[in-house]
């Protein structure tokens, strides 16, 4: 079983980051500054949550039976927007 190095940020804590700093971008009250900063701080967060998304999904393979046997076919996806395009 393969390890994360301790700097790279888990998935969970990549989404709550960009939620907590869409609340406070919602809230209005940050001083201009601060606001450009936490927007910058969410889309990094957001960006980094969707590669590990897109790594996670290479891995993911689906079983299908074919001729009473099992074989590996890869996992598509519908969508395959560029995290760069969103932004």
């Amino acid at each position: 079983m393969s390890r994360k190095p301790k700097d790279e940020p888990k998935f969970e804590d990549l989404v709550a980051q960009v939620e907590e700093a869409l609340r406070q971008l919602e809230g209005g009250e940050l001083p201009l500054e601060d606001a450009l900063k936490r927007y910058e701080e969410g889309v990094a967060g957001l960006r980094r949550a969707y590669e590990i998304l897109k790594k996670a999904e290479k891995k993911v393979q689906l079983l299908t039976e074919r001729e009473g046997e099992l074989r590996e076919q890869p996992f598509e996806v519908e969508s395959d927007e560029d995290p760069k395009k969103l932004f």
